[in-house]
């Protein structure tokens, strides 16, 4: 009787530790897949020949999101932004020499309108003078006789004190002439220069935009330019291995693909450390194919099953290369 209560006790035990070796080893099982977590390296290339002015990596080095990696100029780039700081500086010049020449144009214009003033006014006071004489000198010798209001200096005064006020009228009218010039001519070169600055900010701009920042973070694989070196359009730079994985191919072995739609939402985790999970997002599916060496069971009998392509967040804990469990 004890023989056969040892032997079911021993049967019990082997059932439970392969129901455990197959829930721990046994690929695609239960609501489970298995996968492997992997990123795809990323390179960098020049938009437009330039000159390789600095390198600031080297390959293995870790770079951070924002790194600048290469500096690279462009002499016909720094020859058109020095054509059009010219430009703007002779066309701000030219501005300021513009508002001096109108500010000089009218003081010249108040000091000529000053000197015939001056001679009219005192044409004035002499013609008063006289006309006050030749009243003081009638009165004098004709007794009782009034002088005419008519008589000609009064006529005369009359016209020079009418001149003065059309000379005022006119100076007025030249200033605003002058001064209407000016704000023609101001405005026309401040279009130029607000179109000749825009134009500036966009070549600054490209240029800014020749250097080469790190996009995340990563470690360099490869550098293929050094510094002094010019290089064509669409130069290969450097290329950078991301320092997590941002993809995950998931192997659905004997399986429908229904349980895992485009767009729906699963849950990566280590396969060794549970703990270690992050949310995916299913982008698409591949084709049967053998499953990695990591991924295949310890038989001679090889595995297939159907790719299934899943989108993980960078900012996770996972290692390039490693055996994911998703559900």
């Amino acid at each position: 009787m004890k023989r056969v209560n040892w032997f079911y006790l021993l049967i019990g035990v082997l059932l439970v530790l392969m129901l455990y070796i197959s829930g721990r080893y046994f690929k695609g099982s239960g609501e489970a897949s298995i996968g492997i977590a992997q990123s795809t390296e990323y390179k960098i290339n020049s938009e437009k020949s330039a000159l390789v002015k600095s390198v600031n990596t080297v390959p293995g080095m870790q770079v951070k999101e924002g790194d600048l990696l290469v500096e690279l100029t462009s002499q016909a780039l720094e020859i058109e932004i020095a054509k059009l700081e010219n430009r703007i500086s002779v066309l701000k010049s030219e501005r300021t020499e513009k508002t001096k020449l109108a500010d000089a144009e009218i003081a010249y214009l108040k000091a000529q309108n000053d000197i015939a003033m001056e001679e009219l006014e005192a044409e004035i006071q002499q013609t008063t003078s006289e006309m006050n004489m030749n009243e003081t000198l009638t009165r004098e010798f004709v007794s009782g006789q009034k002088p005419t209001s008519e008589n000609p200096q009064t006529i005369k005064i009359n016209s020079l004190k009418a001149q003065k006020q059309k000379h005022v009228q006119a100076l007025d009218i030249k200033i605003k002439d002058v001064r209407q010039e000016m704000m023609t001519d101001q405005h026309l070169l401040e279009n130029q220069i607000i179109l000749q600055e825009s134009e500036l900010k966009l070549l600054n701009d490209e240029k800014s935009k020749l250097n080469k920042y790190a996009s995340a973070s990563g470690v360099v694989k490869n550098v293929y330019v050094k510094p002094g070196e010019q290089v064509d359009a669409f130069t290969q730079l450097l290329e950078i291995n991301p320092l997590r994985p941002t993809t995950v191919v998931a192997y659905l072995v004997n399986k429908k693909t229904d349980g895992y739609p485009i767009g729906a939402s699963v849950t990566i985790s280590s396969y060794d450390q549970r703990r270690n999970s992050v949310a995916g997002k299913v982008i698409g599916y591949g084709s049967v194919n053998e499953l990695p060496e990591i991924l295949q069971k310890s038989t001679a009998v090889k595995a297939f099953g159907q790719e299934v392509f899943i989108e993980i967040a960078p900012d996770n804990f996972l290692a390039n290369g490693e055996k994911v469990l998703i559900r």
